[in-house]
């Protein structure tokens, strides 16, 4: 049995044969039989979802799924929703050389790793375990999830004011086990230094901090031995692919990802390099940085100068050919052959001559990485260490080829690893660890809103622009209109300054079709269509608020929220499509601060993604339809697959059901409908072409149907008749709708 499998109680074991069947391609194809198995006390489902990645992060030291529960969960993805995932899987390395108190303990200064994954995770024919998931928790243990949003909190967390950022989790683990707690299956190839690492990982929703996801690990020495020449890696199995058009798994989805290393940034990073054997490759990059340590590496005294001591290597996933050198994996903690252990990899980069040809030459089978920093020169026991870095995720720039890599091509991912880097140091300007003089500015109130000197180092410690307005959309036939409230976002107080210092709206819509023809920017990059901002001062436009701003608060049944603006503004016609998808969002911009150099920053967007259409219907003399009608299958808004069909119901009762049939009176589907919770669900379309994290808002008179039957199969070319009961007066309306195929 595999340490995933131990794990797993025996009521679970049904589950996880359904999900092997379900996802048979979704782990390399030496893992297929294994998947990610450990589900039971350890907890792998928990990804962040208040920015754009959804990065799956564990409480036994991984991150990524090894893609065994695509589509539903993401591994890493990037912009979240739009299913291009860059990580197959992630882990903490430690290595050090173990000084037993006995001198006489074989152990003593022995060199041992203890890895949270790798590649060389392994199964045994005849017990099935797997070797290389070194740490666990212990029973019981989880992931606890706090944030500092006031509202629009992700519905799995607990407000709390010791949070760091708007999505905190944070774990415990442990190196300690040769058997797993929870089931006392042994864990194979391992023996454990006494170490325990206490994680937390941070998300923002900030426009600005929204593309990285900052990793943290207290490690702790609870043993006792004392661990010499110390060194902590990130080991990480990175595979760019837009699995819109590859599927996890598919022959050659791990071979055309490129690696980079850029030593002065202190980060790796991977792109898709050909996009093969699916189509257009997904462009963009993920990155692995090493934002900083406490203390440093020895001989180190500052950030700037972490980079002596910060170490990358690369190897062909699982290779064993010793003919191949650095691109052979590592196989020991320790051995006699310095590219074959995992601890000389940890202590050392591998040669530039063998790092420059990733870059422009993916090789067979994929490669993974690592990357390390030490020599942190002992940890006694009762002592400590702390090594952070952060998942880093960006668009590439310009428009050459995706199998290029130039500086141009990674300017926003290194824009967004500075906002990372900018962070993690928080009031450490100088980035030497130490609270120099001027740098005390910060700690929270009570209140949460702004910061007072406390004389102690605040990391994470970034402006914060006005809070997100509270918007919701009233969707309609052929038209929507946003509301949003003025407290939220005109009372926010600059963290930094600890004034007010609002300045005005966005207003942005997506335009018709990008939602298919262009997916990353229907999530992304919507239009600005509006800005309204206050008037009289040298920012902005100038625009006033008058024509957004109604007489008097708009209210809505069951909600307290007064809404006091809407767009489009009183008069103004914009007109939208009946059956085709949108977003709208609304965000508010603050007036910047040039004492502290720190530019207009904006909010977040409050998101809404909706379909106008036809209003519910409750008159006997208004006929029910459908469109289109005639359908035909190769409609350029639909998808190329059968179960990325829809047509739509509409002019229908608030609540209602809709049986439909074939010309000789067979039943091919039941639909019910409910104008107050339809919101897509169960139609595929809704979830390759929107987002996970946003429900879709229909008009309350329409309903979609994927023309897959209730036996589960698709329709075929035909002649199709249709009744609409209404639930409330009984009624019954009929219509008919062709099928072409």
């Amino acid at each position: 049995m595999s340490k995933y499998d131990s794990m797993i109680p025996l009521r679970a074991i049904t589950v996880l044969l359904l999900l092997a069947l379900a996802f048979p391609l979704c782990f390399r194809a030496e893992d297929r039989t294994n998947g990610l198995r450990k589900i039971a006390d350890d907890v792998n489902w928990k990804y962040t979802s208040v920015g754009k990645i959804g990065l799956t992060v564990t409480n036994f030291g991984t991150i990524g799924t090894r893609n065994a529960y695509w589509p539903n969960q993401p591994s890493c993805e990037f912009p979240i929703g739009s299913r291009i995932e860059h990580i197959y899987q992630g882990g903490l390395w430690i290595g050090a050389v173990v000084k037993t108190r006995d001198t006489l303990d074989p152990r003593n200064d022995e060199i041992f790793v203890s890895t949270a994954a790798s590649d060389r995770a392994t199964t045994s024919s005849s017990q099935g375990l797997i070797s290389g998931y070194e740490f666990a928790s212990n029973i019981g243990d989880s992931i606890t999830e706090i944030s500092n949003l006031t509202y629009n909190r992700p519905s799995t967390s607990q407000s709390s004011q010791a949070s760091v950022s708007h999505q905190d989790f944070i774990c415990d683990y442990y190196d300690i086990f040769t058997r797993v707690p929870s089931t006392n299956d042994s864990i194979a190839d391992h023996t454990p230094m006494g170490i325990r690492v206490h994680q937390e990982s941070y998300a923002w929703n900030f426009p600005f901090a929204n593309a990285f996801v900052i990793l943290q690990f207290d490690i702790s020495n609870v043993g006792k031995d004392t661990l010499d020449s110390v060194y902590v890696g990130y080991w990480n199995d990175a595979c760019v692919r837009n699995t819109n058009l590859v599927r996890p798994g598919t022959p050659g989805y791990f071979d055309y990802t490129g690696q980079g290393f850029d030593s002065v940034q202190r980060m790796a990073y991977s792109f898709d390099f050909a996009g093969t054997p699916g189509g257009p490759p997904a462009d963009s990059y993920v990155g692995m940085k090493l934002l900083g340590s406490t203390p440093f590496p020895a001989g180190i005294d500052s950030i700037g100068d972490l980079h002596r001591s910060t170490f990358y290597n690369a190897w062909q996933y699982r290779s064993s050919d010793p003919n191949a050198q650095w691109y052979a994996a590592p196989t020991d903690d320790y051995n006699s052959v310095p590219y074959f252990s995992r601890y000389s990899r940890l202590t050392q980069s591998m040669p530039q001559s063998f790092i420059s040809p990733l870059r422009v030459a993916p090789k067979q089978n994929g490669v993974s990485y690592l990357l390390s920093t030490g020599p942190f020169t002992r940890i006694n026991p009762g002592e400590s260490i702390e090594v952070v870095y952060a998942v880093v995720c960006a668009k590439k720039d310009g428009s050459a080829a995706a199998s290029n890599d130039t500086p141009d091509q990674r300017k926003t991912l290194y824009t967004n690893a500075g906002w990372a880097q900018r962070a993690y140091q928080g009031e450490d300007v100088n980035g030497n660890d130490i609270q120099d003089p001027g740098e005390d500015i910060a700690r929270r109130d009570s209140t949460g809103l702004h910061y007072t000197p406390d004389g102690q180092l605040t990391r994470y410690l970034m402006p914060a622009p006005p809070r997100t307005p509270i918007s919701r959309t009233v969707v309609q036939d052929r038209s929507v209109t946003l509301y949003w409230d003025k407290s939220t976002a005109e009372e926010s107080v600059d963290p930094i300054s600890g004034l007010r210092n609002f300045e005005g709206y966005r207003v942005y819509r997506s335009n018709p079709g990008e939602d298919f023809l262009n997916h990353d920017a229907f999530l992304d990059d919507t239009t600005l269509v509006g800005e309204f901002d206050i008037p009289n001062d040298n920012i902005g436009y100038n625009t006033g608020f008058s024509r957004i701003l109604l007489d008097s608060a708009k209210m809505f049944p069951g909600d307290t929220t007064k809404y006091w603006y809407q767009f489009p503004p009183r008069g103004v016609s914009s007109a939208t499509l009946n059956g085709w998808q949108y977003m709208y969002a609304v965000s508010a911009f603050d007036k910047g601060d040039s004492v502290n150099g720190i530019p207009s920053l904006e909010s977040a967007k409050s998101t809404h993604r909706v379909i106008s259409g036809t209003p519910p219907v409750s008159d006997n003399s208004t006929p029910v339809g459908v469109y289109p009608n005639p359908y035909y299958v190769n409609a350029y808004w639909d998808g190329s697959q059968e179960r990325l069909r829809k047509i739509y119901f509409y002019n229908l009762p608030a609540r209602c059901q809709i049986r439909i049939y074939t010309l000789s009176g067979d039943v091919v589907a039941i639909l019910d409908h409910d104008a107050s919770t339809n919101n897509g669900t169960g139609i595929n379309w809704f979830g390759q072409f929107g987002d996970r994290a946003i429900g879709a808002q229909f008009a309350g008179g329409e309903h979609a149907w994927d023309l897959i039957t209730r036996f589960d199969q698709a329709v075929a070319t035909g002649l199709y008749l249709f009744t609409v009961e209404d639930k409330a007066t009984g009624t019954i309306k009929r219509g008919k709708f062709l099928v072409v195929k």
